[in-house]
């Protein structure tokens, strides 16, 4: 299981496309993914855009991952992403391009 952690819910948007990067290759490695907002004082009163951000995050990252678990009321907001297998085993199922022969001509003059 790896762990995707923001340590505030106002992330940027370098550092969430890193995080969403290494969640899809965690999870098409067939890995679990925690995903982690954490609140510290006054923040617990912007709970709502924690939430969000981690409804955003689950929806970016699609059908590649089915809900596991999610904890939204206490500081450490988080929810737990499980791979798909479904999706899995249609992208380890698709064929690769098969490459065609070369066929050698000669020519005599």
């Amino acid at each position: 299981q790896a762990n995707i952690s923001s340590d505030r819910y106002n992330i940027d948007s370098h550092d969430y496309s890193v995080r969403l990067k290494a969640a899809q290759k965690f999870l098409k490695d067939g890995d679990k993914v925690k995903i982690i907002v954490n609140l510290k004082g006054r923040e617990n009163e912007f709970r709502n855009i924690a939430i969000k951000l981690i409804q955003r995050f689950q929806s970016d990252i699609g059908e590649l991952a089915t809900e596991e678990t999610k904890n939204l009321r206490e500081r450490n907001v988080f929810m737990v992403l499980m791979p798909n297998k479904v999706v899995l085993q249609k992208t380890q199922e698709q064929p690769k391009k098969m490459e065609k022969p070369v066929t050698e001509i000669s020519a005599s003059v």
